[in-house]
């Protein structure tokens, strides 16, 4: 077979193994892709394009590189990915099936390319990991912190321009408005993104490590004093009545914070590029003097080729014997390959035992509970909903003694199709709010949150608590291990969460916990009627 035939043979089979992954991913990146668009993190739709332009970058050392299939650490590392991969479709966890698709990318490459072709595309697969929110969860506890220090850092800007300002926690108090950093606003996110340009910026831009590790530091740098900035004139524009909180065009929303910080990146590449250019020519004027260093891969006089510390001076021999044989190999390898995307496929589906119903409808759920009573409420006043809910009961309720209380309970019969009880939504809810235990019958004892949800001067007092299959649970990662037993052990993934609140919280704090916690001792039986 000629050379130009096993080429287009080979590019047919990488193609038809691309589709196969693509196929088997493509719910995964669907889901990836709306957690991009709806939870700031845009840099999401780069990650891949940049990481195949990193690609393009060492083709030439690729070309140079002979593969050598490495079944025994392929097949592990895709038998690895795949079960990730079962497991977040299984349990509902979608962060499992995100991590597997890196994971999943790796065990293909050292299946039909070897250690040595895993090396060269080691840090564009490698940087794939910017596109998975599950750096967010990572980052989660600079949230609070850095919304604190945020706050306190813009009001002391504020104070030296002569404006009247005072900090109350994540609170800017000026004279006629107050102004909350918000989760969204404490800039983390933004950082992730400035970091997410940076670090191929470094790596395509610059040669020594001190300068790769300068640039993305600046560029952290940077954008963490934006986001105070910004806060400034978010204020100063407030204070001078302008219309808009985040002024004209809304120009100082948060990705005012990862467009400086981008400007800084580039900037700084330049520079850095430009001292790193002067410091080499000055090493070589001063070694000039100096005998000449022999070459590591002495080459023939009758040679042009250069020799190379990142590649091999050329491809290895093979002879024409050895040619067909090194094609079987490869050939199997491919087959293995697309035989494991094909059975995860094909098995997927069986793990999917389909929705569960509510044992009863919500329709019937009482509206007297422990003498209080309750009415059907607007969904358009509900502190929190879950996002794509099979099932919402919505209700006001009243005690005996004026107070008034809202039932929110969002039902889930799968927690499959980017339907989840536990996610970046409910995440904030768990922000300000601290596990109680809470008595109920039989004995039984309960964990759930009590906390607040809201700005100041709309703060809720919240109790709430997740319920997987007749489990109360507190931890939201409980809930998670809860899910992917049930979908491991019964094929099911259905779960709820529910939500009492209170009015805004402008009386006494201590009486309301009382109430919700009683109301929520007479509540509980009466869910396990209705939740399966």
């Amino acid at each position: 077979m000629s050379e130009r035939a096993v080429s287009k043979t080979t590019i047919a089979q990488l193609g038809l193994l691309a589709g196969f992954f693509l196929f088997l991913y493509a719910p995964t990146l669907a889901a990836l892709a709306r957690k991009w668009w709806t939870h700031d993190q845009l840099h999401g739709f780069l990650v891949p394009l940049i990481s195949l332009y990193l690609v393009w970058v060492r083709r030439d050392e690729l070309r140079s590189l002979q593969a050598t299939p490495a079944t025994g650490l392929g097949l592990p590392v895709i038998l690895l990915g795949g079960t990730l991969l079962v497991l977040g479709q299984v349990g509902g966890v979608g962060t499992l099936g995100e991590i597997s698709l890196p994971v999943m990318i790796v065990g293909l490459v050292l299946l039909l390319g070897g250690t040595a072709q895993l090396r060269v595309l080691g840090f564009p697969i490698a940087y794939l990991a910017f596109m998975l929110p599950i750096l967010e969860d990572v980052v989660a506890p600079l949230h609070w912190p850095l919304q604190l220090l945020t706050a306190q850092q813009g009001v002391t800007l504020l104070q030296m321009l002569g404006i009247p300002a005072l900090v109350e926690r994540q609170y800017v108090v000026l004279p006629h408005i107050t102004l909350e950093v918000a989760r969204v606003c404490s800039g983390v996110n933004y950082l992730i993104s400035v970091a997410a340009i940076g670090w191929p910026l470094a790596y395509l831009a610059l040669k020594r490590w001190w300068s790769r590790v300068a640039l993305i530091l600046l560029g952290l740098a940077i954008g963490w004093i934006a986001n105070w900035i910004r806060v400034v004139l978010i204020g100063i524009w407030s204070v001078w009545g302008g219309e808009g909180l985040h002024g004209p065009f809304h120009i100082l929303q948060g990705m005012f914070v990862a467009w400086v910080g981008y400007l800084v990146l580039f900037a700084g590449a330049w520079g850095l590029a430009k001292a790193e250019t002067r410091i080499s020519d000055q090493r070589r004027a001063a070694g000039s003097a100096r005998a000449t260093p022999a070459r590591w891969f002495p080459l023939s006089s009758g040679s042009s080729q250069e020799s190379s510390l990142v590649g091999p001076l050329t491809s290895p021999p093979v002879s024409a014997h050895a040619e067909p044989s090194a094609r079987r190999v490869w050939t199997r390898a491919w087959c293995l390959a697309v035989i494991s995307l094909a059975g995860l496929w094909v098995v997927l589906p069986l793990t999917d035992r389909g929705p569960v119903s509510l044992k009863q409808d919500f329709a019937t759920f009482p509206f007297s509970i422990g003498g209080w009573v309750g009415q059907e409420a607007d969904p358009q006043t509900a502190v929190f909903r879950i996002l794509g809910a099979d099932r919402e009961l919505l209700r006001t309720y009243r005690s005996p003694q004026g107070g008034r209380l809202q039932l929110y309970v969002g039902y889930l019969t799968s927690q499959r199709q980017g339907k989840k009880i536990v996610d970046y939504l409910t995440a904030r809810l768990h922000e300000q709010a601290g596990e109680v235990k809470i008595p109920v019958d039989s004995g039984r004892v309960i964990a759930a949150n009590r906390g607040q949800l809201g700005d100041r001067p709309n703060q809720r007092g919240i109790l709430f608590w997740y319920d997987i299959n007749g489990r109360v649970l507190s931890s939201r990662y409980r809930a998670k291990l809860a899910t992917l037993w049930d979908g491991l052990r019964r094929g099911r993934t259905n779960g709820a969460i529910v939500l009492l609140s209170g009015g805004p919280l402008d009386g006494d704090e201590r009486e309301l916990q009382r109430e919700g916690e009683a109301f929520a001792r007479a509540l509980i039986p009466i869910l396990q009627r209705h939740l399966p």
